[in-house]
C-alpha cells in the first residue's frame, strides 16, 4: 500500500504549526500562564520572597485572603476595598477605571439606581465638608452616614446630611449630627464666618432635639 501526502496539506500544517508557536512564544514573553486567571500575567505575580516559583497559580489569588488585589493601572497589589464592589471585582481599582476600561459604563450603572445615587451625593457633601474643617480623613462609608442617617429618619432622604458637632475632631459615630441640607447650608455660613462657637452650639441643639 502506497501512503500519498497531499503537499498542500503539509505546507498548511507547518503554517499553522508557526503561528501556533509564536503566539505562544509572544505570550510567553508577556508573562506566564495562571489556570486560575486562565490567562496570561507578568511574571511578577508568580514571585514569591523575591524569589520566582514554578508555580501554575499567581499570587493574586493568595493575596485576596490577604484582602489584596493586583491593578492593571497601579501595577501593585493595594486594598480590595479599593476595587468596585461587586461578585468578582476585577484587575482595576475604582481610581484606574476609566483609564483601563469600563469606568464610563460601571458609573452610569450604579447613578441609574436612585438609592446608590443619594447615597453618593451624601456621601460628597460629607467629603467636602471634610476638606472645609481640614479634616486629615474621611472616616465614613456610604454605608455608614446611610446608617447615622436611619438612626434619625428612618426611611432615609436626599435632603439629609451628616456634619461633625465639633469641626476640630473628624467626623464619626461619636462626632455626627444628622442635619437637613438647608441647615448645613446654614450651619456652613457659620464656619466662613468663623462662628466656631455658634456652630458647635447649633449642631449640639439639633442634636438634642432629636435623641
Amino acid at each position: 500500500m502506497t501512503l500519498i501526502v497531499n503537499s498542500s496539506s503539509v505546507v498548511l500544517h507547518k503554517n499553522m504549526s508557526c503561528k501556533t508557536h509564536t503566539e505562544e512564544t509572544n505570550a510567553t514573553a508577556k508573562g506566564r500562564y495562571c489556570v486560575k486567571c486562565k490567562t496570561y500575567v507578568p511574571v511578577a505575580n508568580f514571585n514569591t520572597g523575591g524569589e520566582t516559583t514554578d508555580s501554575t497559580i499567581c499570587n493574586i489569588h493568595a493575596c485576596v485572603e490577604q484582602a489584596l488585589r493586583y491593578c492593571r493601572g497601579c501595577d501593585d497589589f493595594i486594598a480590595l476595598d479599593l476595587f468596585p464592589r461587586k461578585i468578582r471585582p476585577g484587575y482595576v481599582c475604582r481610581k484606574h477605571m476609566n483609564t483601563h476600561g469600563g469606568g464610563k459604563q460601571t458609573h452610569e450603572k450604579r447613578m441609574a439606581d436612585p438609592t446608590r445615587k443619594r447615597l453618593k451625593n451624601q456621601w460628597e457633601m460629607y467629603y467636602r465638608d471634610c476638606r472645609k474643617f481640614k479634616h486629615s480623613c474621611s472616616a465614613m462609608s456610604f454605608d455608614g452616614i446611610e446608617l447615622e442617617i436611619k438612626k434619625v429618619y428612618p426611611k432615609g432622604s436626599s435632603i439629609y446630611a451628616v456634619m461633625p458637632v465639633d469641626t476640630t475632631v473628624v467626623v464619626g459615630p461619636q462626632n455626627v449630627v444628622v442635619v437637613t441640607v438647608e441647615q448645613r447650608k446654614m450651619l456652613l455660613k457659620l464656619v466662613k464666618s468663623g462662628a466656631l462657637q455658634e456652630y458647635t452650639r447649633v449642631c449640639a441643639s439639633i442634636k438634642e432635639s432629636y435623641q
